[in-house]
């Protein structure tokens, strides 16, 4: 490993310290050598939650032997995912057919402003709508998460939109909790949603959040949610300054 420069010195100086620590740096500047010079620090246990499954696979070859490299999906489907396997492989449908499963008629057709809303339309908005609560931070299906169409986007079009749209989505996330079967196809953001709503709580004694910008709503509520019980919580990196976390910056 390479020596540290004067910022890394700084980093791991701040984890060693105990504090919560974030970091901002561009492309290429070594942030994951970085993360491996922290981990190389202590011998407590960590876990390294990368982005997707290559770069956990990668980072495995870097990291000292204290520190699992996973992904968020990983940790998601050791814990609730693989309940649903039955359901993982499910085919692909078109989504009327999903949406003809969950009541919507085929000649379902709702007049809104100056469109006809079809069953197409309105199935594709449905399964949208649950797609949009699942990489949310949410614990229940908002009115927000409905998505607006094109011609109806004014507030008191779309919200006609909404009513009608809600009772389906509800029963849409109710069909995909159902670990045996179902009649929307199963995914696993799916799953990852499921986990994030029990609340889990991550075994390790620090978090090393990689790709941080990056990360969705579900996955930082996840990963800010273990800050009590952590030994040494590290909130990863950022290339950007875009990072939503409340924690103090340490430029990297």
């Amino acid at each position: 490993m390479p020596a540290p420069t004067t910022e890394q010195s700084v980093a791991v100086d701040t984890f060693q310290s105990g504090d919560h620590l974030v970091l901002q740096a561009g492309a290429g500047t070594g942030k994951t050598t970085t993360l491996a010079m922290l981990a190389a620090s202590t011998k407590k246990r960590g876990k390294y939650v990368a982005f997707n499954k290559s770069i956990a696979v990668e980072a495995s070859t870097k990291f000292p032997a204290n520190v699992q490299c996973k992904t968020a999906h990983s940790l998601a489907y050791a814990e609730v995912g693989r309940r649903f396997t039955g359901r993982m492989d499910a085919p692909r449908v078109p989504g009327w057919k999903t949406g003809a499963s969950l009541g919507i008629g085929l000649n379902m057709s709702i007049r809104i402003g100056e469109r006809n809303v079809t069953n197409k339309a309105l199935s594709y908005t449905v399964l949208r709508t649950v797609t949009r609560f699942c990489q949310s931070a949410d614990t229940t299906i908002q009115r927000y998460h409905v998505p607006r169409l094109r011609g109806i986007e004014a507030e008191d079009l779309h919200a006609q939109l909404v009513d009608v749209v809600l009772p389906y989505a509800h029963k849409a996330w109710e069909d995909l909790q159902n670990p045996d079967h179902g009649v929307v196809r199963f995914d696993h953001d799916h799953y990852l949603k499921i986990w994030a709503l029990t609340e889990p709580r991550i075994e390790a004694d620090f978090l090393l959040l990689d790709e941080a910008q990056d990360t969705n709503p579900v996955v930082e509520k996840v990963f800010n949610a273990q800050k009590p019980y952590l030994n040494r919580s590290w909130n990863g990196q950022v290339e950007r300054s875009s990072w939503s976390g409340d924690l103090p910056p340490v430029r990297a």
